[in-house]
């Protein structure tokens, strides 16, 4: 089956980033929310990427930007948003129940060769399908933040996920010219298990005051070659997304992975990070 047109359900900070790259390279793509007000900025934001990031730097010209941009529709009626369309992208918030509702939905509405991925950073994409009947044309296809510069995509196969769907997705991925992994079904996968244990010690640290913020960061960036720091990253994340990541890892394996005091509070009181201009640093 080859991609020619997608779907990306979410137009948020990675499903925006998700169609901004996909349409990039050539695809149609249809991105779905839950109201106009939403697309709209959505579609702003892409355009300032393009504009801050690539015709400034003169990476790319303005018409090759207006291209990318009309090949970019924006839909809050998911039945129309899905009419001819080879792969769906969903990229909602790290939920479960609403994973399950989504998915299961578009099992009902789209064709059975129409490969359904989600963008999970750690939820199991098996139990994701669970309430699907095809479950074998579901996958995990995780980008990473922001989609149109990280060069990985993680691709996770479910416990049903068909070899076939595996080898579509990873060639559509690496079309993206990205590197494509491919992992078995697990929670927090590979990147997100990692990085969450790496990010929590990191803020537990700093709630025993051992470090600054600041040192904390700059000795994993001169130490380890990071480009980031723990703490940067978990303010370019999302210090919710983190917590729900430790929440979801610690039912799963245990209190070694219980989230920080302070993450929590933090969250608590809506230090999000970039998103919401306040986190470990301001923005």
């Amino acid at each position: 089956m080859e991609i020619k047109n997608v779907c990306v359900i979410g137009s948020g900070i990675m499903g925006s980033g998700i169609a901004q790259l996909i349409a990039t390279h050539g695809y149609q793509v249809n991105l779905v929310d839950v109201n106009e007000v939403i697309l709209n900025n959505a579609l702003k934001s892409i355009e300032n990427n393009l504009e801050k990031f690539y015709i400034a730097k003169n990476k790319i010209t303005k018409e090759e930007a207006e291209k990318i941009l009309n090949r970019i529709n924006v839909y809050v009626d998911l039945n129309k948003a899905l009419e001819n369309i080879h792969m769906v992208i969903e990229a909602v918030s790290e939920n479960m129940v609403i994973k399950q509702h989504i998915f299961s939905e578009l099992d009902e509405i789209c064709e059975k060769k129409v490969i359904l991925a989600s963008n999970t950073s750690s939820l199991s994409i098996t139990e994701i399908a669970q309430k699907s009947i095809n479950q074998n044309r579901i996958i995990g296809m995780h980008f990473f933040n922001p989609a149109p510069v990280m060069k990985l995509i993680e691709l996770i196969k479910g416990k049903n996920t068909s070899a076939e769907v595996m080898d579509v997705s990873k060639q559509f991925s690496e079309s993206l010219n990205k590197t494509v992994v491919t992992i078995i079904d697990s929670p927090g996968f590979v990147s997100s298990r990692l990085i969450y244990v790496l990010c929590n010690e990191a803020i537990n640290m700093l709630s025993e005051g051992i470090a600054s913020i600041k040192d904390i960061d700059s000795i994993c960036k001169l130490a380890f070659n990071f480009p980031m720091g723990p703490l940067e990253l978990s303010d370019l994340v999302g210090n919710d997304v983190y917590l729900n990541i430790g929440k979801y890892l610690t039912k799963e394996f245990g209190k070694k992975y219980k989230p920080s005091q302070l993450l929590k509070e933090m969250v608590s009181e809506e230090s999000l990070g970039r998103k919401t201009r306040k986190g470990f640093y301001e923005y």
